[in-house]
């Protein structure tokens, strides 16, 4: 069988399980685009070397290509450290004063799966802090029927948390405004010592180097997705992690 096309047959694997399990979404078109630059980096190596123009042509593509993996494996092994460093709630240092619960969909029926975990893993964390001040962080998309840091507020009352621990931020529509709005109410109401961020697993690394980035002194812990969620979430990563590393510096030196 031709080289060519045993690589071809390799590569479809990954393309024909992310349809088969994500059907057409951003992952799916992520890894059909990464299988198809990645064919062309290894299939059509002997034809660009046929010719200098190709050469040159295809020794700057190569270069781009391994720039691209690279930072790719490098963020994905970031994620998956932080994610076994940041679930445990007792290893969380003690001289957390503020806490940041990061929003996510709001369903009909109240906090969506994604945003139960986080907010159970808070709920964790508060059982053993009481006296911590916490930050419900997340605005009302097009399709929510309220706010995500109402919904998540209701649902901390519900599960024992009192009212008056908790601030909402209800603007934020990303997770770079997330930070950013957080942050202006921690400096308004001039709560000290260092923040949590609680999150997703394969959210938390993002959530965490914005706040460094922006100057909050930071931990982390994370509620762990299920498998496929968080492969495909790991996956949409990548390209938003390179926008909001570009936009959180632009802020940290304008500010």
């Amino acid at each position: 069988m031709n080289k060519n096309i045993k690589l071809m047959i390799i590569l479809l694997v990954p393309i024909i399980l992310s349809l088969i399990e994500w059907h057409i979404s951003f992952s799916t078109i992520f890894v059909i685009v990464s299988m198809i630059l990645l064919y062309i980096l290894i299939g059509c190596k002997e034809f660009a070397y046929k010719n200098k123009y190709t050469k040159i042509i295809y020794k700057i593509y190569r270069g781009i290509m391994i720039l691209f993996i690279s930072t790719f494996i490098f963020l994905e092994g970031a994620i998956i450290i932080n994610m076994y460093r940041t679930k445990d709630v007792n290893s969380i240092d003690n001289n957390i004063n503020t806490m940041i619960i990061l929003g996510a969909k709001v369903n009909k029926d109240g906090v969506s799966k994604t945003l139960k975990l986080r907010l159970d893993k808070a709920i964790e964390y508060y059982n053993i802090k009481k006296n911590i001040n916490i930050i419900v962080s997340g605005g009302q998309g097009c399709d929510e029927i309220s706010t995500e840091a109402l919904a998540m507020k209701n649902y901390l009352i519900k599960n024992g948390v009192p009212k008056n621990k908790i601030i909402m931020e209800n603007k934020a529509t990303t997770t770079l405004e997330n930070i950013v709005f957080s942050k202006r109410i921690i400096e308004n109401r001039n709560l000290k010592g260092k923040v949590l961020i609680v999150t997703s697993d394969y959210h938390l690394f993002r959530g965490q180097f914005i706040s460094s980035i922006l100057g909050i002194d930071n931990e982390g812990l994370c509620s762990i997705s299920p498998l496929s969620g968080r492969i495909y979430y790991m996956i949409r990563e990548y390209s938003t992690s390179v926008i909001d590393l570009y936009k959180s510096l632009k802020i940290s030196f304008n500010s």
